[in-house]
């Protein structure tokens, strides 16, 4: 009877238990997208060019989702992404110099970029998103860990 009654409470107690966890929220979870801009002036100014998108993360690979850069009117700019895992560089993807010679500014819109971890154990990890005022020679990036909930701009 007494064991009977140990394993009632037992099975109680890892019901509730798997209760509580089934409803708790993750710890966290990976950045859902990036805007990361290089301003005149030292963050005073206008925005010189600006890059900003939605992530997907895989098992192994990232997506960068309808990715759109913005250059200021009469400049030059150019962006890089890179794809991390740990200290070593999984993939990379790259724009030329983009001018506008419009006085209203320049979009452009590049869709979606793939990020291929596959060939790495473990997958991409990071992802780095560089944009360079090449008029004004400045640089800003967005530092987008898998493990973090959002995207660390630079300069803030």
């Amino acid at each position: 009877m007494l064991g009977r009654r140990l394993l009632h409470i037992g099975f109680t107690i890892g019901v509730a238990t798997a209760s509580l966890l089934g409803l708790s929220s993750a710890a966290s979870a990976a950045p859902s997208g990036f805007n990361t801009a290089s301003v005149h002036g030292g963050g005073t100014g206008a925005v010189g060019a600006q890059v900003l998108g939605g992530i997907s993360w895989y098992n192994r690979s990232v997506t960068l989702t309808s990715v759109r850069f913005y250059i200021a009117p009469r400049e030059c700019a150019t962006f890089t992404v890179e794809a991390w895992q740990g200290g070593t560089r999984v993939d990379s993807f790259d724009v030329g110099d983009q001018c506008s010679s419009s006085s209203a500014g320049r979009w452009i819109s590049y869709g979606n970029i793939q990020l291929d971890g596959s060939g790495i154990s473990g997958g991409i990890t990071e992802v780095v998103i560089d944009v360079y005022d090449r008029t004004h020679a400045g640089h800003a990036w967005a530092d987008c860990p898998r493990s973090a909930s959002s995207c660390f701009n630079y300069p803030r």
